[in-house]
């Protein structure tokens, strides 16, 4: 990541991306304020998504889904990790179904809101219509036994006809937005229909879940440009945010299309990335929604200085001190705002890169292996040795260690860390070289193989 913008007062914590290019699997990336990798997932041929740092069981962790993407789904599993960068747990949605790409929550009573597919089933003795409706079903599973505590079928609760995304075959409204279209079915996932089955209608395109004060769910649906209160005791919508069937009136600039990400913070203000009410500009918004009187008022707005277009994905995070992390989704960007929306901190990783979400979480990783050294000839009575630990996040600076005798290897100097990898010139005392990772008290974290410097 290049950061193009200067350092503000931005919040504690790391970068948490998922680079990609839409067509290569996905990384996993947690970078630093310069852009500098602190922990980078070997390639392991799969994509990912939702990576954060989470809580789980009293525990910090770190969780993602993880699996394969097929013209805007996804079908995968679900991955808890600890802070040794050991993995704990992987799980899929329930009666067997592979979770979708979209949404992985963590509960405060250990439980996972997630997301997954299928195709509604054509009525016994029906006509087949030109498409078949796609279910985007939410689910509440407990995560250390996989039961299924609640389930919800987006096919039994929203009609079609809420849709602001025109059936396959079908020409688009003159008045739909430049990004409507964007991430909308063109084929049948992989698996989740049979080869027979006719064109896949996304009518819905529920991209978020998030636990409400009051217990009830909020959902979020793209492609109706609508967001849901779901009870959590019934399954009935509670109400309709925006779309074509608002219970609220909307006020001036608060109305929002094929958003992402809406959630509910302790004031009762609800945040929601807006991929598309302007027609050439993505923004992040934060509403007043007021459930007793039905209506929804603009509190706050966040817009990138150079106008980002999300035609697809985003999110909006408010942090702790109140800051506002912007993942601008296909874009390629993610920015920190202030409360009052100066531009802290702006990082660019697009050129065909993107990430479907972006956030800053605290994050301390100690992992399980050991630090790496590398090493180059001597030359002109110096040699290099390269130092990283993949995951650390405490190392302050390396010390050089070397001799001739691995049991007695002495100090030949310490060395700032400067990035991922750090470059450490010395004088070799002996033919064996190691390095410690100190952090800022000098103690050590960890110590490298030994290695012999070659020839």
């Amino acid at each position: 990541m290049v950061v193009t913008a200067p350092l503000g007062a931005v919040a504690p914590g790391l970068v948490f991306i998922t680079p990609n290019n839409g067509l290569a699997p996905d990384g996993l990336l947690i970078a630093d304020n310069a852009g500098k990798p602190i922990w980078i997932r070997p390639d392991t041929g799969s994509n990912a998504a939702n990576f954060r740092a989470a809580v789980y069981r009293g525990r910090p962790v770190l969780t993602w889904w993880e699996g394969s993407v097929n013209g805007g789904f996804g079908a995968g599993q679900l991955v808890i990790m600890d802070d040794t960068y050991t993995e704990l747990l992987r799980f899929g949605a329930g009666a067997g179904r592979k979770a979708d790409i979209h949404e992985f929550q963590i509960t405060p009573q250990n439980t996972a809101l997630i997301l997954t597919d299928t195709g509604v089933s054509l009525p016994a003795g029906g006509s087949p219509p030109p498409w078949q409706n796609w279910d985007c079903i939410v689910e509440e599973v407990d995560i250390a036994t996989g039961a299924v505590l609640f389930e919800w079928h987006s096919a039994d609760h929203i009609s079609p006809d809420e849709s602001v995304i025109p059936p396959p075959g079908t020409t688009p409204s003159p008045s739909a937005t430049t990004n409507t279209l964007a991430g909308t079915a063109t084929a049948t996932p992989a698996g989740s229909i049979p080869a027979q089955a006719i064109p896949v209608y996304d009518s819905v395109h529920a991209n978020s879940i998030e636990l409400d004060t009051d217990g009830n769910l909020i959902v979020s649906a793209r492609n109706t440009s609508a967001i849901y209160k779901v009870d959590r005791s019934t399954g009935e919508i509670r109400w309709r945010l925006g779309g074509k069937r608002s219970d609220f009136k909307m006020g001036p600039g608060a109305t929002f299309a094929l958003q992402h990400d809406p959630r509910r913070h302790p004031d009762g203000t609800l945040s929601v990335f807006d991929d598309g009410a302007a027609p050439s500009t993505s923004r992040a918004i934060v509403l007043n929604v007021d459930e007793a009187a039905m209506t929804a008022t603009l509190v706050r707005s966040y817009a990138h200085p150079h106008g980002k277009l999300a035609m697809s994905q985003g999110n909006m995070q408010v942090l702790p001190n109140g800051n506002v992390f912007v993942g601008w989704g296909s874009t390629g960007y993610a920015s920190e705002f202030s409360a009052d929306g100066q531009l802290l901190f702006d990082a660019d990783f697009s050129g065909s890169i993107q990430s479907y979400r972006c956030f800053r979480f605290p994050w301390s990783g100690r992992p399980a292996g050991r630090p790496a050294i590398a090493v180059d000839p001597v030359s002109n009575g110096t040699v290099s040795a390269y130092a990283s630990w993949n995951g650390a996040t405490e190392i302050a600076t390396w010390e050089v260690l070397g001799g001739a005798d691995s049991g007695s290897l002495a100090s030949l100097g310490r060395f700032p860390r400067t990035d991922f990898e750090t470059t450490l010139s010395v004088k070799p005392a002996g033919s064996l070289l190691a390095v410690h990772a100190l952090d800022a008290n000098g103690v050590t974290l960890g110590t490298s193989p030994t290695v012999t410097i070659p020839e």
